[in-house]
């Protein structure tokens, strides 16, 4: 069972994404917060496995809570659930140790899916947020691809352009007529062969390398 925070100042948002939750097998709601200190002090009355916080909150907003929350409580898993998705509140979110980013506009089964990534040690980036991403890196510049073009197979270049592209690994599935478990494998492979780790990193890596535009 996978126990949730919820930290938003809305009190009917709350009530919503709760009953939405709970509807999942696997999730309970042990907890809801309205404010970054309350759910400070929340997280260390009932070590939740995930938060799920707004970044605009009065008093401690989302972002500073959640950097105290990783500071004082590493193993719990902090998801920014918001309407911000521009590079203002994204960087600095995934920069304090977030470990996902979904937008209040994602459908359900997205945040879902964010959070059971995060409770089993992963990343999650939502869709819709991964370009702002991946523009801001265009300031670096781009390198050749010609010494990772060795490292990689045709099909691993392929996924790769299409994960820093934003599309989920069921959606790439569907377009390339592969099994979802033939994605994760070239993933898992992927990661494995650059030495990095998450769907972001795999995406920060495919634009500073030159795999997408």
């Amino acid at each position: 069972m996978i126990q949730l925070l919820l930290v938003d100042d809305h009190t009917i948002f709350r009530a919503g994404i709760k009953v939405l939750l709970e509807m999942q097998p696997d999730f309970k709601v042990v907890g809801e917060a309205e404010d970054g200190a309350k759910a400070l002090a929340l997280v260390r009355e009932l070590q939740p496995e995930v938060v799920l916080m707004d970044i605009a909150m009065p008093g401690v907003d989302g972002l500073s809570s959640a950097r105290q929350i990783i500071e004082t409580a590493p193993s719990t898993k902090i998801i920014l659930l918001t309407q911000h998705e521009n590079k203002e509140y994204i960087q600095p979110a995934l920069k304090i140790g977030a470990k996902g980013y979904v937008l209040k506009r994602a459908a359900a089964d997205e945040l879902v899916m964010a959070i059971r990534a995060v409770h089993q040690g992963k990343s999650f980036l939502d869709s819709n947020v991964t370009s702002t991403i991946l523009a801001d890196y265009c300031l670096d510049g781009k390198k050749s691809t010609e010494t990772n073009s060795i490292q990689l197979s045709e099909r691993e270049r392929e996924i790769l352009v299409m994960l820093a592209r934003g599309y989920s690994n069921r959606q790439i599935a569907e377009l390339l007529k592969i099994s979802p478990k033939t994605v994760d494998f070239h993933c898992a492979r992927i990661m494995k062969k650059l030495g990095i780790k998450g769907r972001v990193a795999l995406a920060q890596y495919a634009l500073r390398h030159g795999f997408v535009e």
